[in-house]
């Protein structure tokens, strides 16, 4: 479980895990999630995010099936 854990955060695309890090404020908590949405929301100017949304889009990711399974059908369309 945790080597997989740490399999999926190594393979994020450049900028996600800065992105995140940057999001985290403690001592409050609205400015964290408005910093978090931001960064999230600038993540899909990307190359890199676009395409994988494209094709997880293709692959069904905005069905049932596929929201229920969307990190392991992200990997594939990553991998």
């Amino acid at each position: 479980m945790v080597e997989r854990l740490a399999r999926n955060i190594a393979a994020l695309p450049d900028g996600v895990i800065a992105a995140a890090e940057r999001a985290i404020v403690l001592e409050d908590l609205a400015e964290g999630l408005r910093r978090e949405n931001d960064a999230w929301t600038g993540q899909f100017v990307r190359p890199a995010a676009m395409e994988l949304i494209r094709e997880g889009l293709a692959r069904g990711a905005q069905t049932s099936a596929g929201e229920r399974d969307l990190g392991g059908l992200l990997r594939k369309v990553a991998g």
